[in-house]
């Protein structure tokens, strides 16, 4: 090992939770492309151009709702009230609402359907972009930007300043690259449903099945520490081999506590998150340490055979 890097932190009790809207608290994957789905149109041309900085959102927004014509709000809403909820959402929300937790939604989607959502689960808070009509309810063609792609934190942020929770007291619940910012702010973040593997890496949780249920253990009543530990190697090889040698498969992981780890050319990274208290997070971190020497032997004991 030609380098070694740590770091140990204490997440707060969670106040406060937040969610993405699409792939998590309903079940598709995006409400601009459930619209552009029932008109039988795509965007995915500009949607390129946005990532790659050619057009801000807003002139995202106006080529997507350009799509649709001039029809009346009334039949984007008959669209999105057919949108079905998450497996186990409502369960989660009457599990939060009872210990008084706070929470919201912060989408990049149409608020037409987050504010259904929000009536339906009695969120506290919601954010999204409002599609803009005339006085006979017709589409204009524009929309209010409220949260783009790339701003979810700066919205977090604010949202924590208007109700005196500090970040560190907030979960975050996202399924795409794009709740990477909020991930990095919030004090605790669960990967759900997960779109990519750049999303997973990122959160100290990751819920693969598509039951909201399995985030409540990880959240009510948690106080968790998370800590991570990088190792630096001469090869690629080598470094992935660390990294088998800590995974799952190969190191028990019993409930409440979540490993994941990654490489990242010839660095090998592992993160851990625990419920269960200081003493079994360090505990934790011993164990994968000691797994790591032990392959950097065995590592060393094969290259010293003769070939």
């Amino acid at each position: 090992m030609d380098e070694l890097a740590e770091g140990t932190e204490m997440t707060g009790l969670i106040k406060m939770v937040v969610f993405d809207l699409d792939g998590v608290l309903v079940d598709i994957d995006s409400s601009w492309q459930t619209i552009h789905r029932a008109f039988g149109v795509d965007n995915e041309e500009n949607f390129q151009k946005h990532l790659r900085n050619e057009i801000d959102y807003r002139e995202f927004m106006r080529s997507d709702i350009g799509l649709w014509g001039n029809p009346n709000a009334t039949r984007i809403r008959r669209i999105l009230d057919r949108v079905p909820l998450m497996k186990g959402v409502r369960d989660v929300l009457d599990a939060l609402r009872m210990r008084k937790l706070k929470t919201a939604i912060i989408s990049s989607g149409v608020l037409m359907l987050a504010e259904r959502i929000k009536e339906e689960l009695g969120i506290d808070h919601v954010f999204a972009n409002r599609l803009l009509t005339d006085d006979e309810g017709r589409l204009l063609g524009e929309g209010e930007e409220f949260v783009t792609l790339r701003n979810k934190d700066v919205v977090l942020e604010r949202l924590c300043r208007a109700e005196a929770v500090r970040l560190e007291d907030c979960a975050v619940v996202g399924d795409s690259r794009f709740d990477i910012s909020l991930f990095e702010k919030a004090g605790f973040s669960i990967a759900f449903n997960a779109q990519d593997r750049v999303i997973t890496e990122a959160a100290d949780v990751i819920i693969e099945e598509k039951d909201m249920k399995l985030i409540l253990p990880w959240i009510i009543g948690c106080r968790g520490a998370k800590t991570y530990a990088s190792f630096r190697y001469e090869t690629e090889a080598t470094a992935e081999i660390i990294i088998s040698s800590i995974s799952p498969d190969n190191f028990p992981v019993p409930p409440g506590l979540s490993i994941k780890s990654s490489r990242q050319k010839t660095e090998a990274k592992t993160r851990v998150f625990c419920t269960k208290g200081f003493g079994m997070l360090l505990a934790t971190l011993d164990d994968l340490l000691s797994n790591v020497q032990l392959a950097e032997k065995t590592i060393q004991t094969l290259e010293a055979l003769p070939r």
